[in-house]
């Protein structure tokens, strides 16, 4: 791994964005080369263009392998960063995002006093879970897991999860332990409705490649944290929400009642439109029988 030797752009922004980026990452349509910004960004680059990202206020660090393990390399090579900043957004290279949502959603994760969070998607996105939609009613959804996509994490939650990075190419089954990390973990995690970011690409097409390279698969990297934390399949519940108008939602039916009707409403948008009834009908049930554990999780090193 190679470091770049000079320092994030200004060290009196307490939001860090680490990208772990190739050579078409879309990560300069985020706004960090604006004066004005209210954060840092590093790109971890594993692509091999010499001369891609050399921008000063892109920080680039030069690490192959997958997104987890290259962001671990990262932050054991600059252990300051954990203390220099509060929060920290780690999201893939495939997302349109802009400087306003982004500073925003930094906002809300001091406003909120979040643990961990993350924008909701388009409906015109590639995803893998549908409760991660934005689902137009709500400002944001308290939930029980947070996707590997685009997590924002505070400071020392991230310091508790970093030991997992190390091994983990695909994050697979860390959705559920970074949510479970506190004593109380109600009201800790979040998605923001009102943040959507576009996914612009098929999930995992860059992960499973270099996967395969290197004989493991996520599959098994989720089944090993699994067995070992005695969790189970990965499907989000919203237990909480306040809606566009300020009221607060406290039951997990009528959460998830709304965000079948408004998802049914806007069904013209979505990409994986054939499949909706099915998604649909499963999320409802989900919302309403499938039993919530957020109780802490101990982890071992």
């Amino acid at each position: 791994m190679t470091v770049e030797s000079r320092p994030p752009a200004s060290a009196a922004h307490r939001n860090l964005v680490i990208v772990r980026a190739g050579d078409s990452s879309l990560h300069r349509g985020w706004g960090a080369d604006d004066p004005d910004c209210k954060f840092d960004l590093i790109v971890s680059y594993y692509g091999t263009d010499p001369s891609a990202f050399r921008q000063s206020f892109e920080n680039r660090v030069d690490c192959k392998g997958g997104k987890w393990d290259g962001i671990h390399a990262v932050l054991s090579q600059q252990p300051e960063l954990l203390d220099r900043y509060q929060y920290i957004w780690l999201p893939d290279d495939d997302l349109e995002a802009d400087r306003a949502t982004i500073e925003t959603m930094f906002g809300n994760m001091r406003r909120l006093d979040l643990h961990i969070a993350q924008p909701a998607l388009t409906l015109d996105s590639y995803f893998s879970h549908l409760p991660f939609l934005r689902c137009k009613s709500f400002e944001f959804r308290l939930v029980d897991t947070i996707e590997i996509m685009a997590p924002c994490l505070r400071a020392d939650v991230l310091a508790k999860m970093l030991p997992f990075f190390k091994h983990s190419m695909s994050g697979f089954g860390m959705d559920v332990l970074w949510t479970r990390l506190a004593a109380q973990n109600l009201g800790t995690s979040a998605v923001f409705d009102a943040l959507p970011v576009r996914h612009t690409r098929p999930v995992g097409t860059h992960l499973a490649t270099a996967m395969l390279k290197s004989g493991r698969t996520a599959e098994e990297e989720y089944r090993r944290l699994a067995l070992k934390y005695h969790f189970g399949e990965l499907f989000p519940l919203s237990y909480g929400a306040v809606d566009r108008k300020g009221r607060r939602w406290r039951s997990r039916p009528m959460i998830g009642l709304r965000m079948v009707a408004d998802y049914f409403l806007d069904r013209k948008e979505f990409r994986q439109a054939d499949r909706l009834k099915e998604l649909l009908w499963r999320l409802l049930r989900r919302q309403y029988f499938k039993p919530m554990d957020l109780s802490q999780i101990v982890l071992e090193p």
